[in-house]
């Protein structure tokens, strides 16, 4: 579901082996803004993987998605529904995830990066997507979850 949520920054590779890339561009992070950005990247490669981590390892239990491809926000089943189907429908090829910045007050994160997403479904020419992507995570005892995603197409 995110991979259409947020599709993340990419370089098209020659050929087309599952590759990524999480190069952090901060000039200089505190532990806690590294410890945020690891659970974003790791998030990323799960659901590439698609291994069945991403949403479900990942979100909090409110949990609210919303982008330009839903009609309105998404919550936890529905992220886990829609993420299954999209697995069944197409694989990501390659992406790349870029930060911009990255807030945190308390236990609460907010995440800003732009994600370019390479997808292919079937035979069907690759699908490229640019999105900036805002993440708000909340740390709970077992570490940082999503608490909120919303992003938007950078390409129109």
């Amino acid at each position: 579901m995110r991979s259409k949520i947020s599709k993340a920054f990419v370089t098209l590779a020659i050929g087309f082996g599952v590759t990524c890339t999480a190069a952090a561009q901060a000039p200089s992070w505190t532990a806690e803004q590294t410890a945020v950005w690891k659970v974003v990247s790791q998030s990323w490669a799960d659901e590439a993987a698609q291994n069945g981590k991403w949403p479900g390892s990942y979100v909090d239990d409110n949990v609210i998605s919303w982008s330009q491809e839903n009609p309105m926000p998404n919550y936890k089943d529905s992220l886990i529904k829609w993420s299954r189907f999209n697995e069944s429908q197409d694989k990501t090829i390659h992406y790349d995830i870029s930060p911009a910045a990255i807030a945190i007050r308390g236990d609460t994160a907010v995440v800003n990066y732009v994600a370019i997403n390479v997808s292919q479904r079937g035979t069907d020419k690759p699908d490229r997507d640019v999105n900036a992507i805002i993440e708000t995570l909340v740390r709970d005892g077992n570490g940082w979850k999503f608490l909120s995603t919303s992003s938007f197409n950078l390409k129109k």
